[in-house]
């Protein structure tokens, strides 16, 4: 699989201060690979990587597909019982640790054999010496890696994902956007790799396009400027707040963002104003970058649809190359252009299955007209050019007095408003009533909050109108910095 034609002598991945080539990366792949062999691992085992973005993460992904075993991605600073739960569920033969992880995880490991990776060296604690390994090589279905995800269905899943689903995504990216990258370009690689951003864009498609992959471990403000402006980092996967903290940074400006080109956003809606502000900050050194947002689903590998040209308001793109989408109804019925319903989403992407359940699998997919689709859980609508709007989950979807009422459309709304950054609309009930009730992040004067209904009251019918605001310091945080509404909805959405 990592026959990546590139020009050996190129650089493919920087840590920190560390460097290595395509060519080293193809020894060290397959000098992991002996090892990993030496030590029992063979065709469909299971192998836990519990690390950071750190050059073994990538080796290690890499060195696993060569044999034909799994790599269960696993977020390094899951708590100890979190760990333990995924050990019992996937029963790894082989677990890899950091230091970040090593004093919590050591004990938790059940009967797998541990591969200790520091943080600061790279090195390999506990891997066998190996001369040589059995290359496998399979059909494209076999499982490459189990991701953590909240499935479409909210609930947690273990998602199993294919090689052909794995490298179908770089196909459908390279026919998408052109031949345009090269060993010139750099990315930043800052999305966790137990991610399926970070993991099969961030890194692999990266690396598939000879582009050199920044690693960074996790994303700080400070540390991300320094990293852009002296590695001349050209593109970047980020989500919104991503952005936002890196445009109000002191040190955006200059020559430290001249490098930058594209910035391809996910994860979370990201606001008109922030595309606009970031983009004229670019134009303000003389550069043309373009934050290009898109859309997807770990059920989908990743992005499975991408702006491609001028910002739509409201828009996450059109679908890749190589994906097709549906927008349907209740029943399954395919709605005319603009109506709201639910995604359907069908190619090459599409994952295998959830891990160990397969009731939940079946639930996942459609069939219609011979086509297999997977269902997102997610409303949107579609216009004529194919470009889709992200509505939010379908889950969230609030009535009142029988009206359907979109979140994202208060929410949009709401952040015209330069006092409203993040904002978060839910429903709560008072006896069998729904109201709508607006969270918004930071602190808020009186007539700030009536700015808001005023402002919502003149762009909205009168149902989309929140009963009440309220001011939160800091919204919770998913692993991957979206906003947490679940948990939101779990503290503020509660019946009074």
């Amino acid at each position: 699989m990592h026959d990546f034609h590139a020009k050996q002598d190129s650089v493919a991945v920087i840590s920190g201060n560390s460097k290595m080539t395509f060519r080293k990366l193809f020894d060290e792949i397959d000098r992991v690979a002996a090892g990993l062999y030496a030590m029992g691992v063979r065709r469909g085992s299971v192998v836990m990587l519990a690390l950071p973005n750190i050059l073994q993460n990538v080796v290690a992904v890499y060195a696993l597909s060569r044999i034909g075993a799994v790599a269960a991605m696993i977020h390094p600073l899951f708590s100890a019982d979190q760990f333990a739960q995924a050990v019992e569920k996937l029963k790894p033969e082989v677990v890899f640790l950091s230091d970040v992880n090593l004093k919590s995880f050591w004990s938790r490991c059940g009967g797998a054999k541990r591969v200790i990776c520091p943080f600061l060296a790279y090195a390999y604690i506990g891997l066998k010496r190996g001369r040589q390994f059995e290359l496998y090589e399979g059909d494209g279905e076999e499982d490459m890696f189990y991701m953590q995800s909240g499935g479409t269905s909210g609930s947690p899943k273990t998602i199993a994902l294919s090689s052909r689903a794995v490298n179908a995504i770089v196909a459908n990216l390279c026919a998408t956007l052109g031949d345009r990258f090269s060993e010139h370009n750099r990315m930043l690689c800052v999305m966790p790799m137990f991610h399926g951003f970070g993991l099969c864009v961030g890194v692999h498609a990266s690396l598939s396009f000879n582009m050199t992959a920044v690693l960074m471990a996790r994303f700080d403000a400070d540390k991300a400027m320094k990293v852009i402006a002296k590695r001349r980092v050209t593109n970047m996967i980020a989500v919104p707040r991503m952005v936002s903290k890196l445009l109000a940074h002191k040190d955006f400006k200059g020559d430290n963002i001249s490098s930058i080109q594209e910035v391809y956003v996910g994860g979370d809606s990201i606001s008109d104003r922030l595309v606009s502000d970031f983009e004229q900050r670019i134009r303000d050194v003389g550069g043309n970058a373009r934050i290009l947002p898109g859309y997807g689903l770990t059920e989908t590998v990743t992005v499975c649809a991408l702006t491609r040209g001028e910002f739509r308001q409201g828009s996450v793109g059109a679908m890749l190359d190589g994906m097709e989408a549906r927008v349907v109804d209740d029943d399954l019925n395919v709605l005319p252009v603009g109506e709201r319903g639910e995604l359907l989403i069908a190619g090459d992407q599409l994952m295998t299955g959830y891990f160990g359940d397969e009731e939940a699998t079946k639930a996942a997919f459609v069939e219609i007209g011979g086509k297999r689709y997977v269902r997102s859980g997610d409303l949107v609508s579609m216009d004529e050019e194919g470009r889709i709007y992200f509505l939010g989950r379908k889950k969230r979807l609030i009535k009142i007095s029988g009206m359907n009422v979109f979140p994202s459309d208060i929410e949009s709304v709401a952040q015209q408003l330069d006092y409203v950054k993040e904002c978060v609309a839910l429903e709560y009930k008072v006896g069998d009533k729904s109201f709508i009730r607006l969270l918004v992040e930071g602190e808020l004067t009186d007539a700030q909050k009536k700015g808001i209904i005023s402002h919502i009251a003149k762009h909205l019918s009168h149902w989309n109108i929140p009963s009440d605001i309220v001011c939160v310091e800091r919204f919770p945080r998913t692993q991957i910095g979206k906003v947490d509404a679940k948990a939101l909805m779990a503290q503020y959405g509660t019946n009074e």
